[in-house]
């Protein structure tokens, strides 16, 4: 590389996750980007982490909470005090490859347009697809191109994409300053979804770059796909998505499409005998319209900085056709 790489800023953020520290960043270690700096915040850990940086990995910058501010407020202060020019935000259970890093600052400062890119991520261990972008729904969700599919030559491509995930993505600092940062009351779960799709809103692109490889042990930090309390957040999350970045029409039609999603995924809960994930789902409503004049205050400061509208992200590709997500959501439920 003949130009001077940017600065970079690597924010991890930790909670318990000691047992996760070594692999992650001895492998960023061996990358061959020069130009960066750790960040590690812990978010009130009880398992040794401070004690395990501080004795094996003194370069680490490490900020200490008080308390777990959950995975979208600690990067915010993370990113708060980041050095760098660009931010990546990097999970703690992942291992990464040697041009992981490079790859994202190469397609990044190719474009000012861009906000984020993000990274092919590998199920740790194999060839099995985590992520390859993701999409944003009507629902306030997205989901992950390529979920526990094997990889192949599709997963290859380098394309504008609705999201990419939090647990590997680079953005200019000043743009993620710009959109507010992650929304802090999100706490964890599609935290990315939301900042990415206002960063569309805004005017900036995300582009997935599958050059950029991750391996990641899925559900190491925040646990298992379908347990009662990261059911409650997502659906909560989602649904504060709709409120605050859509269009009218859309929160109407976001709401009309999860009365019946929500009450498919009850039954299927209750038939399952799985009481507490299906009363989380209905508790998520509830903690919703609690919170509701704090979210539309968030939604007039996006909706005064808008720039593209939903017709067009909908017409782009960048919100996913009612149809595909219906397909998606029957594959994921057959895993």
């Amino acid at each position: 590389m003949n130009r001077k790489e940017p600065l970079v800023s690597i924010v991890i953020v930790n909670f318990n996750g000691a047992h996760y520290l070594n692999e992650c960043l001895t492998s960023i270690g061996n990358i061959d980007y020069p130009n960066y700096e750790i960040v590690v915040v812990d978010n009130a850990s009880s398992d040794g982490s401070i004690d395990f940086l501080k004795n094996n990995f003194p370069r680490v910058r490490i900020m200490q909470l008080q308390e777990n501010h959950g995975f979208a407020e600690g990067s915010n202060i993370g990113a708060n005090h980041a050095a760098g020019e660009y931010i990546v935000f990097l999970n703690n259970d992942t291992k990464v490859e040697k041009k992981w890093l490079s790859e994202l600052v190469n397609e990044i400062i190719s474009d000012s347009s861009i906000a984020t890119c993000g990274s092919k991520m590998f199920f740790y261990g194999g060839d099995t697809i985590n992520h390859a972008g993701a999409t944003v729904t009507l629902l306030g969700n997205g989901y992950d191109i390529g979920f526990g599919q094997a990889d192949s030559k599709v997963f290859n491509n380098k394309r504008p994409v609705g999201s990419t995930c939090g647990g590997s993505m680079i953005i200019r600092k000043d743009v993620f300053q710009r959109l507010g940062g992650f929304d802090s009351d999100h706490f964890a779960c599609a935290e990315d979804v939301d900042l990415c799709l206002r960063a569309w809103i805004y005017g900036f692109k995300n582009i997935y770059v599958p050059s950029s490889v991750v391996y990641h042990k899925y559900g190491g930090t925040l646990g298992k796909r379908q347990s009662a309390g990261r059911v409650f957040v997502c659906q909560r999350n989602r649904l504060v998505n709709i409120l605050k970045n859509f269009e009218p029409a859309n929160i109407l039609l976001g709401f009309c499409l999860s009365i019946p999603y929500d009450s498919v995924r009850i039954f299927m809960f209750l038939y399952k005998k799985e009481v507490r994930i299906a009363f989380s789902l209905i508790k998520a409503y509830f903690d919703v319209f609690s919170s509701l004049v704090r979210i539309l205050e968030k939604r007039k400061i996006i909706q005064e900085n808008r720039i593209v509208s939903d017709s067009v992200l909908i017409r782009t590709g960048i919100i996913t056709p009612l149809a595909e997500g219906i397909r998606e959501f029957y594959r994921l439920n057959r895993l």
